[in-house]
């Protein structure tokens, strides 16, 4: 993603080792000391035998200077495996190592993902070896969510997913495909407002198909803020039911409401989301459930 554009070999490493030791916890991970790091080709390792090594290659690099510069670094560090194997197993204790791992901020090529298969093979017999050898591999923090989502707090990152303009031919679409959802749009908004009432229709089915695509973003990138998103979501919603059975709000008063509600518990979050997404979640969720039946209770008389 575009923060680790604005990174150097430093602040990486830093990110890095927040986020690793964020997934792995104290208890199964170890970072080496700062200035023997270069030394022996070991940042970090964990109990469970991984070896990992950072590397910033420059953002300017032509393809070719990218690949040789990772290819060299592969290739030197691994070495060190063997010229310092010695020291190596004195700080690995009774650990055995199955996989050394690369992390670099992107992966732009697949001739590295071969090179590693090429290298692993060269790898010698080690003191410090699983029976079953060493594995060699690039990863990139999309291999650890949870701990890139943490060690972004620390950056100042903000988490943004961009939200795609939705056209009038995706309106219509969705209104023939979707039959049940827009008689229940249609419903239940004219409970709401009287003003526009066509061009607010078509606002909410525009809000309803972003949030989904948002929602499998958030699904797929952040497993667990996606679900916090959501939990929040439905309390707030259940929150404004119950208080709807007691004292009875106009329709529009309701959604005034739940929408303020949401925003403010979304900015609450401790992961710091765009303004964008807080506002797309805040507005779409309602859509969606205008369309699913989810407020029906705003519509009592």
């Amino acid at each position: 993603m575009s923060f680790k554009l604005n990174m150097d070999g430093d602040l990486w490493e830093g990110f890095c080792e927040r986020m690793l030791r964020y997934e792995f916890g104290w208890k199964n991970f170890t970072s080496v000391p700062h200035y023997d790091r270069g030394d022996h080709g070991i940042e970090f390792f964990t109990n469970c035998g991984v070896i990992f090594q950072c590397y910033y290659p420059d953002p300017n690099y032509s393809m070719a200077d990218y690949k040789n510069h990772v290819k060299k670094k592969i290739t030197t560090d691994l070495g060190k495996l063997k010229k310092y194997e010695l020291d190596i197993q004195d700080m690995l204790g009774e650990v055995k190592i199955s996989t050394w791992i690369l992390l670099i901020p992107f992966i732009k090529s697949r001739d590295l993902l071969k090179f590693c298969k090429i290298k692993e093979k060269q790898i010698p017999t080690l003191s410090f070896s699983s029976p079953t050898g060493i594995t060699v591999k690039i990863e990139t923090d999309d291999t650890f969510p949870k701990g890139s989502l943490f060690s972004r707090t620390y950056i100042g990152e903000e988490i943004n997913i961009p939200i795609q303009e939705i056209q009038a031919e995706s309106t219509d679409v969705w209104k023939e495909n979707n039959n049940y959802f827009f008689d229940n749009l249609c419903r239940k908004t004219a409970k709401i407002t009287d003003a526009n009432l066509d061009s607010v229709r078509t606002e909410l089915i525009k809000k309803y198909i972003q949030i989904e695509d948002l929602m499998d973003a958030y699904r797929d990138q952040f497993p667990d803020l996606y679900t916090e998103i959501t939990n929040i979501a439905l309390v707030n919603l259940d929150e404004l039911r119950n208080q709807n059975l007691f004292i009875k709000e106009e329709p529009r008063k309701i959604m005034i409401s739940l929408l303020e509600k949401n925003r403010k518990t979304f900015k609450e979050i401790e992961k710091t989301i765009s303004g964008a997404n807080i506002e797309l979640f805040s507005s779409g969720f309602i859509a969606q459930w205008l369309a699913q039946c989810k407020m029906d209770f705003i519509l009592d008389d």
